[in-house]
């Protein structure tokens, strides 16, 4: 009882808590990573996670990035760099610098992706929004074993691999969190509402142009 934590819990709430199951997903927040932070981890890292082991990503290879931008890119790519994987995001020219920051070198998306990134030696790749880059990787010749989407549905197209946050190995989580405590891995927080402007954090979200994370707090 009172123990910060975070994951996923369906309960009844009561007061300022809610009551779990011993079944609910639910970890300890380590001490230096806030709330709003740790609100992040269970959907978008879990998922940036499990793309990343279902390509089965490993030091010195170059993985395409579809969505780096975005919310489970942000996590991709700090991930696949901690792997010692070389990343190329894709993402509007816009947030380009932003990737920068994070270890990725950006690409425009769009029409003639494959070309753009033929000849960088790509060797995995994982779309986090759509097909677009699922596509680009097969035209690449990337086998589809190494490319994972979380975002097309049950049947990705070529037969490439469906997977999302539940897929995750056990303690990924556990992970990125000890990752961020060392400052080896950042989570950019854009914006916090609390929940009685729940529709300006959907439209903020909506337009994609935040850098980050949106939180809506209770």
């Amino acid at each position: 009882m009172g123990d910060r934590v975070h994951g996923g819990a369906l309960g009844r709430a009561v007061a300022d808590f809610v009551i779990v199951k011993a079944s609910d997903a639910l970890f300890p927040t380590p001490d230096g990573i806030s709330d709003e932070v740790a609100s992040t981890l269970p959907v978008a890292g879990s998922s940036a996670a499990a793309a990343l082991a279902a390509v089965g990503l490993r030091a010195g290879d170059t993985v395409l990035v579809g969505g780096a931008a975005g919310g489970v890119g942000i996590f991709a790519v700090q991930l696949a760099r901690l792997a010692g994987a070389t990343v190329i995001g894709t993402a509007s020219e816009g947030t380009f610098p932003f990737l920068r920051k994070l270890g990725a070198e950006p690409v425009a998306y769009g029409p003639g992706l494959a070309d753009r990134v033929r000849d960088l030696g790509v060797t995995a790749a994982v779309d986090l929004f759509g097909t677009e880059t699922a596509e680009a990787a097969l035209d690449l010749g990337v086998p589809p074993g190494r490319i994972a989407t979380i975002a097309a549905g049950p049947n990705p197209p070529g037969g490439v691999r469906a997977t999302g946050g539940a897929d995750a190995e056990p303690g990924a989580l556990t992970r990125i969190a000890d990752a961020i405590v060392d400052g080896r891995l950042t989570v950019p927080v854009a914006a916090v509402f609390p929940v009685e402007r729940i529709r300006d954090a959907v439209a903020l979200q909506a337009a994609r142009h935040v850098h980050g994370k949106v939180v809506v707090t209770l």
